[in-house]
């Protein structure tokens, strides 16, 4: 799932993960139009928050060359980390023959929204030790970022075995100003799975990222509704603010089925 796209403008690979009091999002970026590739690390640990951008001209010619679905690791600068990978076959695939093939909206998406990882992060000289933590890794691409998205991204909720993505996308067609709302909801509780995809189910967001809630419904199952309180957020560039250690609850049906407290990925691109 991580092989580039040498076709494509732009593209990403990042993965996420959370243990304890320490969550960390590292994103390799490569904008093939403006020949550039960057490595962009985003921390929260007991030594600070922070967002650090680092030139990588070799994103350009092999992807993410320290990302695979199996390792990751950076050995240099103020984050440094070690980290093995285990993923779960669950995989989320927005396939929507023929509208990919022929492009028609900004980017296209694959994401492992479930995997275990163990290893070390260091920040500023201290190292964390992460065991069995769980996380996601993903990869998308295309010409354009689109002009604005909801993300949500939870994989520790109290005293409950749940794993959850969520994205809300403003994407244009085939680059001209019309554009069509986008989406999907992944959701794991043990052995049970739900993936709903936007259309034909909808999703629907409100609110601020300070506090904001996400309705999903589809014919296929009762609603689930996502109630989300986001602090210390940064900003990432390109007009996103991103937190690792938001608060995230889950209702669905009209009852909280789970609450992630200090655990929710929490992201916003707000349309200019």
């Amino acid at each position: 799932m991580l092989r580039p796209r040498l076709s494509s403008a732009l593209e990403y690979w990042f993965f996420k993960v959370n243990d304890q009091r320490t969550a960390l999002l590292v994103d390799w970026i490569c904008r093939r139009s403006l020949g550039t590739g960057i490595l962009r690390i985003s921390i929260h640990s007991p030594k600070g928050r922070e967002v650090l951008f680092s030139p990588h001209p070799a994103i350009l010619r092999h992807g993410a060359p320290e990302l695979a679905m199996r390792e990751t690791s950076w050995p240099r600068g103020s984050v440094r980390w070690h980290l093995t990978l285990n993923a779960s076959p669950d995989r989320i695939r927005p396939r929507l023959f023929p509208l990919e093939q022929l492009r028609v909206f900004d980017m296209s998406l694959v994401s492992a929204p479930s995997v275990n990882f163990n290893g070390w992060i260091e920040h500023r000289g201290e190292r964390f030790p992460v065991v069995d933590a769980l996380g996601m890794v993903s990869h998308y691409w295309g010409r354009q970022l689109p002009s604005a998205w909801w993300w949500v991204s939870a994989n520790q909720f109290e005293d409950a075995d749940i794993s959850l993505e969520c994205t809300l996308a403003r994407s244009h067609i085939w680059g001209t100003p019309l554009v069509s709302h986008l989406g999907y909801l992944y959701y794991r509780h043990g052995s049970r799975r739900r993936l709903l995809f936007s259309p034909p189910g909808k999703l629907r967001a409100t609110g601020s990222p300070e506090s904001f809630s996400i309705r999903a419904a589809s014919f296929a199952g009762p609603e689930i509704v996502l109630k989300a309180r986001g602090r210390d957020y940064d900003s990432l560039g390109d007009g996103i603010l991103n937190t690792l250690v938001g608060d995230l609850e889950l209702w669905k049906a009209g009852v909280m089925v789970a609450q992630a407290k200090g655990t929710a990925a929490l992201e916003r691109r707000a349309p200019l």
